[in-house]
């Protein structure tokens, strides 16, 4: 960074501290929404778990060979939630307003319409998964989803207000 102006280092440095937030509040956020999708999985119900790893098969035409398996699927799921959380401290956090819960929320109603309306109908799902889930499995996966969002962006907010108080 020798070579850096003052201005430069601080667009790094924020650069830095934004994704390094989005990360922390990501990584949270996705373990509170794989564990309690895990729990649906507990009662038994089942929720609409995989869909967009299937649409994006579809999309490659099956091009793209798709591993099966759990670790596979749940890194996936780790990675579109971290993914999320970087999109959502870059693009989506500095143009909405509102309270964090509300942004979270905001973000979550947005996706869940997506892929209600979108993936999983292209998967033949349904509307949200109504082909294959009960209202039970619908609603108990909207609400983990639900969750993730909000907590990252209510978790995404205090680390960004502790480093402007720091």
């Amino acid at each position: 960074m020798a070579g850096l102006s003052g201005t430069d280092k601080a667009r790094r440095g924020e650069f830095v501290a934004r994704a390094a937030a989005a990360l922390l509040a990501g990584a949270v956020a996705i373990v509170l929404n794989t564990g309690a999708l895990a729990a649906a999985d507990l009662v038994p119900l089942a929720t609409a778990q995989g869909g967009l790893l299937r649409f994006l098969g579809m999309l490659t035409g099956g091009a793209v060979a798709v591993p099966a398996g759990a670790m596979f699927q749940t890194g996936f799921h780790i990675a579109v939630g971290l993914a999320m959380a970087l999109f959502y401290a870059f693009a989506l956090e500095p143009v909405l307003r509102g309270p964090s819960w509300q942004r979270g929320l905001i973000y979550a109603l947005a996706v869940w319409l997506a892929n209600a309306a979108i993936v999983l109908p292209a998967t033949g799902e349904g509307f949200a998964g109504s082909r294959h889930l009960s209202l039970a499995g619908m609603t108990w996966f909207a609400a983990a989803h639900t969750l993730f969002f909000v907590v990252l962006a209510v978790l995404y907010a205090r680390l960004r207000a502790g480093r402007e108080l720091g």
